[in-house]
């Protein structure tokens, strides 16, 4: 049996999630030899966060060129189109989606006073945070893990907003103050999930990642991706999506589209199926565009028709 090159990038965060899968996989495969390959992004290379797929385009490339079998990524950084020739073979179970509150003083957010100094480099974010304190000072908070907590820890910021997912998988959730509620920031579609992407007609490849695959974190994810595809914002626009599956069974998807400075936003909920979870996401899409969303896009810098 051939050796299976599993792609990631060289970031820690990134590392520590693709030896999770690998280890993952070595169990379900005891047979099998697997080799990781990193493969530096030019997200990796300080490219703008305002650019699209800056953290997976040159996997895919290598992906493409068979120099890796299989591509780990951070399900919310992966294009809801994927180039011709490659496919999303699995999404492993999914930690938990919400966004942390990480303070210096401060534990929760609440207790931040006027004109706190918060960082994020997520519009996303920003226009949450703003939404809810508008208070508060949003500024931009660039690099990996460590250089943002050394940001929050040097007294840069009063309070840094990072995935909980990250820190989690890193073993630092005992840094989390705050798991902020969905009811004041809704995550990035996608948010807490792997994905696991191979070349099309890789049976073999696509087998091996299949078996880590979670239908119920696919239903919630791809409910979540397709609001973001149906609105056609692109990751520039301040858009929040999280599907989670109620005890009955039902799935309910709630969805934000916000300006960039969260005076303005609409917010909007649908429950169905499991099984109709892309069909629900592009309804919800639809109200919301209904709502004033159009405009919203209209608004922002760039934001529409982007495909992300």
């Amino acid at each position: 049996m051939r050796v299976i090159v599993v792609g990631t990038r060289g970031s820690t965060l990134a590392l520590t999630q693709t030896r999770f899968v690998v280890e993952r996989l070595k169990e379900n495969w005891p047979e099998t030899e697997f080799k990781v390959k990193t493969i530096k992004t030019r997200g990796d290379e300080g490219a703008s966060p305002k650019e699209q797929n800056i953290f997976v385009k040159e996997l895919e490339e290598a992906l493409l060129r068979k120099e890796i079998d299989i591509a780990v990524h951070s399900l919310k950084d992966l294009p809801t189109e994927l180039p011709k020739g490659l496919k999303l073979a699995s999404v492993p179970k999914r930690v938990d989606p919400r966004d942390a509150f990480l303070g210096r003083t401060a534990k929760r957010l609440e207790d931040l006073p006027p004109k706190a100094v918060v960082g994020t480099s997520s519009v996303r974010r920003k226009a949450q945070l703003l939404a809810y304190r508008p208070d508060l000072l949003v500024k931009e908070l660039r690099g990996n893990v460590d250089t943002r907590l050394s940001a929050l820890g040097n007294g840069e910021f009063d309070a840094i907003i990072l995935a909980a997912a990250g820190l989690i998988r890193l073993e630092l959730r005992n840094r989390i103050d705050q798991f902020l509620d969905p009811e004041v920031m809704l995550p990035a579609p996608g948010q807490g999930a792997l994905a696991l992407e191979v070349r099309l007609g890789d049976d073999l490849a696509e087998e091996l990642a299949y078996s880590l695959h979670d239908p119920l974190s696919f239903a919630r994810v791809q409910a979540e991706r397709a609001f973001l595809r149906g609105l056609g914002a692109g990751c520039l626009a301040p858009v929040g999506a999280l599907a989670q599956v109620l005890e009955d069974g039902t799935l309910r998807l709630e969805g934000v589209l916000l300006s960039e400075d969260g005076k303005s936003y609409i917010r909007a909920e649908i429950e169905g199926e499991p099984g109709e979870a892309e069909e629900l996401g592009l309804e919800l899409a639809q109200d919301v565009l209904a709502q004033g969303g159009r405009e919203l896009l209209g608004a922002g810098p760039g934001w529409g028709g982007v495909k992300t």
